[in-house]
């Protein structure tokens, strides 16, 4: 196989386990969980400390600084890489691409369909960033108190910034600095928040980036095709001792290479793009359906994490129990003081079951009760027991994002 084709294949097979390591290595324990952890928050850590030893405490301060803005405050810096890309695509395009775009070998309608993918595109991408998302303030909070507070993952609780009782589902967005309606997660990519107003907006956002994408990627394919088939690329060769010998493998993707100019890179870039958008829009359509959101979802692993937890402790704690009790029976005291113990022990058992007993009652009936709603109610002894209470079915569900009620 020739050094340029193990290249390729190398690099294709790099770039996949990297995207496969970043969207899936951070609920992973083993190898591509330390992976995930290395290439995140180990990567940063390693460089703050490198940073400390290297740079001026100044330029700590300054960097700092950046990182602080880039990341915790408002800013259009990844919105102009978005329109960056995207235009620097679109350049690209029409000077590589677009002259191989013609009949018998591709419908002329291509042409302005391309155009047209672009344009709705970049319209998307503008009411992505420009819409509201749900911002709650004095006036418009009682709108937004639709939703009921299931006491596990939200309580009544008041706002300090924005001095309002937080509606349940709400979250105050630290970027923002705002309280917002539904708050799924703030998108830096469009400098906005995502939340009950305008999710079907980023959605829709991301749906035409990934299906652009893809046809972006299927425009290339044909014009790539078009080169091999005019050029008669497969068919170069020569000839030793009287012998044709075709091309090899390296050389022909040489010059498919100098012949498609970035046809074949854009087309690439193209896939990668387009795959990674697609599952991300079809992981957000099953929140969706499932009426969670993304800061739902964090705000449940919490709640399984703790059950965990909870699971332990009870564990221990009767372990410890059952010990005390072998050590109280080995005891060498008086049979009295051993029956008083293990009556005691008795009793002590006969009250955790009562008291388990009451607990599991309470968690199988998952309607809310009438009482305080400011305060949590307590856990139940397995993950499972917790249902969503916003959950109305599939299609209320899409019809809620689809037509929000108005705040």
């Amino acid at each position: 196989m020739d050094l340029l084709l193990q290249f390729l294949i190398g690099y294709v097979i790099v770039a996949v386990f990297i995207i496969y390591v970043l969207l899936f290595g951070h609920s992973s324990k083993g190898c591509v969980g330390k992976i995930h952890y290395g290439m995140t928050k180990g990567l940063e850590n390693t460089c703050k400390k490198g940073a400390s030893f290297i740079c001026p405490s100044f330029i700590r301060r300054s960097c700092g600084s950046c990182t602080n803005y880039f990341l915790h405050r408002p800013n259009i810096i990844l919105q102009t890489v978005y329109l960056i890309l995207v235009l620097f695509g679109a350049y690209l395009f029409y000077q590589d691409t677009y002259p191989y775009l013609y009949e018998p070998y591709v419908s002329n309608l291509h042409r302005p369909g391309s155009a047209i993918a672009i344009i709705f595109t970049l319209f998307t991408f503008v009411v992505a960033s420009m819409s509201n998302p749900g911002y709650l303030t004095k006036k418009n909070v009682k709108n937004a108190m639709h939703y009921s507070y299931d006491r596990l993952l939200y309580i009544r609780k008041h706002c300090e910034t924005c001095d309002i009782t937080k509606p349940s589902r709400s979250k105050h967005c630290r970027v923002c600095d705002r309280c917002v309606s539904r708050m799924d997660h703030h998108c830096p990519w469009i400098n906005n928040c995502v939340g009950e107003s305008n999710l079907r907006y980023f959605l829709l956002f991301v749906l035409s980036t990934s299906l652009l994408c893809m046809y972006g990627f299927y425009l290339c394919l044909e014009a790539i095709y078009v080169i091999i088939d005019t050029k008669n690329i497969f068919q170069l060769g020569y000839r030793t001792n009287g012998k044709w010998e075709p091309l090899p493998t390296s050389y022909v993707i040489k010059y498919l290479f100098y012949e498609s100019r970035s046809v074949f890179p854009l087309g690439v870039f193209c896939l990668v793009i387009s795959l990674f958008l697609f599952y991300f829009f079809c992981y957000h359509m099953w929140l969706v359906v499932k009426n969670k959101t993304t800061n739902e979802t964090f705000k449940y692993g919490d709640l399984k994490e703790q059950i965990s937890i909870n699971r332990v402790e009870q564990e221990n704690q009767s372990l410890k129990h059952e010990l005390d009790e072998l050590e109280s029976i080995n005891n060498q005291n008086t049979n009295n003081q051993n029956n008083n113990k293990k009556k005691n022990g008795k009793q002590q058992q006969q009250q955790q079951q009562t008291n388990n007993n009451n607990q599991k009652k309470k968690n199988n009936n998952i309607q809310i009760d009438d009482g305080d709603d400011s305060i949590h109610l307590p856990l139940p002894p397995t993950f499972k027991q917790i249902k969503n209470p916003f959950d109305q079915g599939k299609y209320k569900n899409l019809i809620e994002v689809i037509f929000p009620k108005k705040i």
